[in-house]
């Protein structure tokens, strides 16, 4: 199968106010148990062949641990983010400050705000989710940032979701996984298309590494609609994340 590859995973910690995210979701946030999840995925990225690549942790920025949305990483350029959410501003300084000694930075100006999440990368296609986090001023920047690539970057609008990679997700091999409803489906012209179940959309955020699925733990159905298009799948419980409003695509910045 010609899987998604990669070396390397940006990840950070898992801070102590983690349960100060910001979030909708009222359910009491485990932090410690966060932080064991957290410790599992990290092992499991390793097992898959990715050599971790850690972000300082810090407390005073409770959001830190959903370290995809600070960064988007396109070969030897990595885009620092410009975040919406004001008390996530400060969480791309210690992600740039780790990438700067292995890419050339490109910064997203004000007014323009995105997230990492919205960004979903499928070989030479950069789809990008017109968002509450992410607006157009900063798919223009990132066009402008790529405009010597061969990259064709093209605009998503959402709907009822968080970012994109909340409701799609490329397995490799011109497989995507989504969830219904969320954006039209016609952009993803060319690629095999696995829809998820109606009531497991959350199982949608899968990460490919290197060959193997990771998926959230709890959704079977989809598992096995995963499992019948013959690729192997890893589950991971991350209960504390989806409390938080992440997935698995959030915990890392694999390139």
């Amino acid at each position: 199968m010609n899987s998604v590859s990669g070396k390397y995973a940006l990840v950070r910690p898992v801070p102590d106010s983690y349960d100060h995210c910001v979030r909708t979701n009222v359910e009491e946030i485990d932090v410690q148990l966060a932080k064991v999840q957290h410790t599992e995925y990290c092992k499991t990225l390793q097992r898959f062949g990715l050599k971790l690549v850690w972000v300082e942790g810090d407390n005073a920025l409770p959001d830190s641990c959903f370290v995809e949305d600070t960064a988007v990483i396109f070969g030897e350029k990595a885009v620092i983010c410009s975040m919406s959410v004001e008390s996530r501003e400060r969480e791309v300084v210690g992600v740039a400050k780790v990438l700067e000694k292995l890419k050339q930075l490109c910064y997203i100006r004000a007014s323009a705000t995105i997230d990492g999440g919205d960004v979903l990368k499928i070989e030479d296609r950069v789809f990008i989710g017109l968002s509450a986090r992410t607006n157009l001023k900063a798919i223009d920047q990132i066009k402008r940032i790529l405009k010597d690539s061969n990259l064709n970057v093209i605009p998503v609008k959402t709907h009822n979701v968080l970012h994109l990679k909340s409701a799609c997700t490329y397995l490799g091999s011109d497989y995507v996984i989504l969830s219904e409803g969320n954006f039209d489906a016609d952009i993803l012209k060319g690629l095999r298309k696995i829809v998820v179940p109606r009531g497991e959309e959350y199982a949608a955020d899968c990460v490919a590494v290197n060959g193997t699925i990771l998926m959230a733990k709890g959704y079977p159905r989809t598992k096995g609609l995963i499992e019948k298009e013959g690729f192997p799948v890893e589950e991971l419980e991350i209960s504390e994340f989806r409390k938080g409003e992440g997935a698995l695509t959030c915990l890392s910045i694999i390139w």
